[in-house]
């Protein structure tokens, strides 16, 4: 056999050892070094450890995604904090301590991803599923499962690749070296719309062979192949509308073909969405009050029992020494004076951001905090809040709410923040301070008890509070909330914008009309407690997804997808909300502050990454760079 069938990567044999050690399995097999692929693929075992090793390689922006440590993470680090996503999409704020070390930018290289060595792998276990059909041929649902899962964890690294760079080579065999002339290995980049294309392949084959059931936690089944598919048709569709095409299709899809892409988006969620109940909206705390939509939607996140639908495609994570794969998200994020760190509180939410949503009423959200000369007075500080929705609540920690699962003594524990203390307003004497300890003279704390104005937390009066377990230890490297790559509310999402752009197209034999669009949208709504909507546009669905999917790493792409970064972006500054107290008045106030240390640039080229010049190099310049580097 020649040599490229012999040897098999040394991670998958070391998977393999581990696999049989864990199921005390007794494997008759060569020395792992000289594995042959017929020994790898012809056994459960075998097959298990590699199809393992393969899902290990999917790059999933998960708890550690970074701008500067990319996709998967800042080496050692489980968490991002100033290098976080969420700060180059208007989504998040950091510590005055991060300022000099947060991203003011976001270029084409962020969060993108290139790496044939996995593509390579992932074609060796397709290659080794398919020459040993035959030693499967009494469990062929089981095989095919087998099979339709490498094909979605290929499909998903070319998807990651396509939204990075746009066309990539399309590499479909396990290459090697061995007894090809030097030239044979030197592939061109494929159009963007022809690697598009290739992903759908790979995941309506995924979609096919797959059963309804996962094998393992953090495994595909049939319906998240069909929501992974939505998504990359969904992306294609928005870069055929919104992008432009240049070096002859490497970068960008014709306009013309924004209609087969979003006809392709819309059937693929709906096949999700078609599921026999497996999943759908988590409410199970949704009782209709707005105490139980809160809770119902921070637990969602949190929530990792059978009784949680919303879960599709996950990223395990578990702080026990057997599984070391921690997260440090609650620690970091958990307010003052409730996590085991002193620099806690690290990512804030912006005023923009918060502005985004509707209120309760369906009316667009607005702070009312008046002016400079005349701020409107409030007997506490939730009472800004008061007509915001539970889902902005839930997703937020805002001044004054009650911090889920804590306990300040006996009482509820209360987010606590004050900016400074007034002796009257506007003339008298101004208290603030970057201690935690120092207080008023009537014995107030300056900064209240979880405090804004020390440089270690906090920023801001809005703290995120999405992801947390307010059941964690607080402590570093002690988290176990899995990070949820895809979950059904995505799917409601995609649907409805894929639906807004084609309605009166026929897809599967039905015309697409407006219901199609605005059911998933109330559904998401009414969970949301806000009101329900009785036709949608293209702006109110993006609005929704950047209400729903905030600090989900999603908003990242889907500015990208839509060309917006110049909007959101551009020479713009981001606002904190800064509570006051008012002594005289036992009134509080509220300013609006620029953070005018931190302001954005974008440049048009970063919508794709630049590709590595090595890259370019090592393919003999085959391979074109983009445009603009």
């Amino acid at each position: 056999m020649e040599m490229k069938r012999k040897i098999i990567v040394i991670a998958l044999s070391v998977a393999m050892g581990m696999q049989a050690l864990s199921s005390c399995v007794s494997l008759d097999i060569d020395p792992t070094k000289n594995l042959r692929e017929d020994q790898v693929f012809d056994n459960e075992v075998g097959v298990t450890a590699a199809l393992a090793s393969l899902y290990s390689l999917i790059p999933i922006a998960a708890h550690n995604a970074s701008l500067w440590g990319g996709i998967q993470g800042d080496a050692g680090s489980p968490f991002s904090i100033w290098n976080n996503p969420g700060m180059v999409t208007g989504e998040t704020q950091c510590t005055p301590l991060r300022v000099a070390l947060t991203q003011k930018t976001c270029n084409g290289n962020m969060l993108a991803w290139w790496d044939y060595s996995s593509v390579r792998y992932a074609n060796l276990v397709i290659r080794g599923l398919e020459d040993n059909a035959g030693a499967f041929a009494d469990r062929e649902e089981l095989y095919n499962h087998w099979l339709g899962e490498a094909y979605f964890c290929r499909a998903f690294m070319y998807f990651a690749m396509v939204r990075s760079f746009g066309g990539v080579p399309i590499v479909t065999t396990p290459e090697s070296y061995v007894g090809k002339d030097e030239e044979a290995l030197f592939k061109p980049r494929n159009t963007c719309e022809e690697c598009y294309d290739f992903i759908a392949e790979d995941l309506n084959k995924a979609y096919e062979l797959m059963g309804d059931t996962e094998l393992n936690g953090g495994r595909a089944n049939k319906y998240i192949a069909a929501g992974i598919l939505a998504r990359a048709m969904l992306t294609a569709a928005s870069e055929a509308k919104y992008g432009t095409v240049q070096l002859d299709g490497l970068v960008g899809i014709p306009s013309s073909e924004a209609t087969r892409y979003y006809k392709l988006a819309y059937d693929a969620a709906c096949k999700a969405m078609d599921n026999g109940g497996k999943y759908e909206l988590y409410n199970v705390y949704n009782d209709g009050t707005e105490e139980g939509m809160i809770k119902n939607y921070w637990n969602l996140f949190i929530d990792e029992s059978s009784a949680n639908k919303e879960r599709m495609l996950i990223k395990e994570y578990n702080a026990s020494i057997a599984n070391n794969r921690p997260e440090n998200w609650t620690v970091q994020q958990m307010p003052y004076h409730y996590s085991m760190i002193n620099d806690s509180g690290e990512l804030s939410a912006p005023v923009e951001w918060l502005e985004l949503f509707d209120d309760v009423d369906g009316k667009p959200f607005e702070l009312n905090v008046g002016t400079e000369d005349n701020p409107v007075r409030y007997d506490k500080t939730l009472d800004l809040f008061a007509k915001a929705q539970p889902r902005l609540k839930a997703s937020v920690l805002v001044p004054g709410a009650k911090i889920p699962g804590r306990k300040n003594g006996d009482q509820d524990a209360i987010f606590e923040v004050r900016k400074g203390i007034y002796d009257s307003y506007p003339d008298g004497k101004l208290y603030e301070t970057a201690s935690f300890e120092e207080k008023h003279p009537n014995g107030m704390t300056i900064q209240g008890w979880c405090g804004v104005g020390s440089s270690m937390t906090n920023g801001n009066g809005c703290l995120v509070w999405k992801w947390c377990n307010p059941d964690a230890t607080a402590n570093w490297w002690a988290g176990s909330v899995d990070w949820i790559e895809l979950r059904y509310a995505e799917i409601l999402l995609t649907k409805a914008e894929a639906a807004v752009n084609i309605i009166g197209e026929t897809v599967d034999g039905k015309t697409v009309t407006m219901a199609d669009a605005v059911e998933p949208v109330n559904l998401i709504r009414k969970r949301a407690g806000t009101t329900e909507v009785t036709s949608v546009d293209e702006d109110l669905v993006k609005r929704e997804r950047r209400c729903e999917l905030a600090f989900e790493n999603r908003t990242f792409w889907d500015l990208k997808r839509w060309h917006m970064y110049e909007e959101v972006i551009q020479n713009k500054t981001f606002s904190a909300l800064y509570p006051y107290y008012i002594v005289d008045e036992g009134k509080y106030i509220f300013k609006i502050h620029e953070r005018s240390e931190i302001r954005y640039t974008y440049e048009s080229k970063s919508y794709y990454g630049e590709i590595s010049k090595s890259v370019i190099a090592k393919s003999n310049k085959a391979i074109i760079q983009n445009p603009g580097y």
